[in-house]
């Protein structure tokens, strides 16, 4: 490319990655729309300048990795006897297959971190926004209020590790989007959330004392305010207290022996009888969507009736277990594993650099989502995790130092 084509193709590229973290939650066509423009222009760079992802050093891990993990979802599907299946379940995962070129696509621009930075924290006024719209409630009016409320609190932390502008009104734009990103948080209703909520906030602090020689009175009082402002808007919130009540006492009533189904009461009894069967499971596994068809299709109790009408063990590694054995487990945990590991050792190496710690919080965001959910098995999660993963691991590849804003 001349400079002034690489200077266009990175504009386009920089421009689409700033559109990329305000649609994916809320227009779902557009978000698609973008990953398939970004592997268009991937495959092209790989046509035109014979470049291959998989042998180019700073993403053939990432291409690796996300093609590994599609070819197993393909490998479940085919063994669940339903080969014809394979076009009805693999669309939602072709954000996969694609991931490559849209690495290849990032690698070739001159990526400006401040139009991402920019961009997650108009997600999370459009997010914000979008609940005071609809009441405060559950429904969202846009997607799965679980899947809404997961993706916030991922959007939330990365908008938060990024140092703000100096300028007050730079100052005040990341607060109030940061507060809008709480509201979204909490007004999805989702409890899962709220616990990935406190342990990626956990491990933020646990960064941000890393990354401090000396702790300055002004940095004890900016993390004394955090928690305070957090504990403050939980405790006066009676959506987060109804909902955390709710739970204790359907985890006591079932730990009682008490069977009747309930939200929390119906999970653990999934979990239960999984791990109970979970040596009967063949090497590659029963087929995918079958998990809750093979523990439950024989339960004629009141769980069990409710349960088998899921296609999931609401835990992404059971049910992915289940589903293509250890094959489509192994290849989850490593597209999870892999990735956090080389943003830890980055991070110890250069603790001023906050990719590597957006990098962690991603995957770790994603690890326990799928404690309590399903994890790779919906659209917006996995052109989510492919959208950020790219850029994260590219730029821990180049080791790019991010511009101060």
């Amino acid at each position: 490319m001349g400079q002034s084509s690489s200077q266009n193709y990175s504009k386009v590229v920089n421009t689409l990655i700033f559109i990329f973290p305000i649609v994916i939650i809320t227009l779902q066509v557009v978000g698609d729309l973008v990953l398939l423009i970004l592997a268009m222009m991937g495959i092209y760079v790989a046509i035109s300048q014979k470049l291959s992802p998989f042998i180019i050093k700073d993403i053939k891990v990432f291409s690796y990795l996300a093609i590994v993990y599609f070819s197993a979802v393909c490998l479940s599907v085919l063994f669940s006897g339903q080969a014809a299946e394979l076009a009805h379940y693999i669309p939602r995962d072709l954000a996969f297959l694609f991931a490559p070129f849209i690495a290849l696509a990032m690698f070739k621009a001159e990526i400006n971190m401040n139009y991402l930075i920019v961009g997650t924290k108009v997600a999370l006024l459009v997010m914000g926004g979008v609940v005071i719209y609809h009441g405060g409630g559950r429904g969202t009016g846009v997607i799965n209020p679980a899947v809404f409320g997961n993706l916030a609190v991922i959007v939330f932390f990365i908008a938060l590790v990024f140092p703000y502008y100096d300028s007050l009104k730079h100052k005040v734009f990341s607060l109030v989007a940061l507060l809008f990103g709480l509201v979204a948080i909490i007004g999805s209703g989702t409890r899962g959330a709220w616990l990935s909520f406190l342990l990626l906030f956990a491990t933020y602090l646990y960064f941000f004392y890393k990354k401090q020689t000396k702790l300055t009175s002004k940095s004890i009082i900016i993390i004394v305010l955090i928690i305070a402002s957090i504990v403050t808007f939980a405790s006066f919130n009676q959506s987060i207290k109804n909902r955390s009540q709710v739970a204790y006492t359907e985890i006591d009533n079932w730990m009682s022996g008490d069977t009747s189904p309930n939200s929390v009461g119906i999970r653990l009894d999934m979990y239960e009888k999984a791990i109970d069967n979970i040596k009967n499971v063949p090497f590659f596994g029963h087929g995918y969507r079958t998990s809750n068809i093979i523990i439950f299709q024989n339960d004629l109790s009141a769980m069990g009736r409710i349960s088998v009408g899921f296609n999931h063990l609401h835990n992404a590694y059971l049910t992915n277990y289940y589903n293509g054995g250890i094959v489509l487990l192994s290849a989850l945990l490593l597209l999870l594993f892999v990735p956090l590991k080389l943003f830890i050792k980055a991070n110890s190496q250069n603790r001023e650099n906050p990719v590597f710690i957006a990098g962690v919080l991603l995957t770790l965001g994603y690890m326990s989502i799928g404690m309590v959910n399903i994890l790779l098995g919906d659209t917006y999660m996995n052109g989510f995790y492919v959208f950020f993963l790219a850029i994260f691991m590219l730029l821990d590849a180049k080791s790019v130092k991010i511009p101060s804003t």
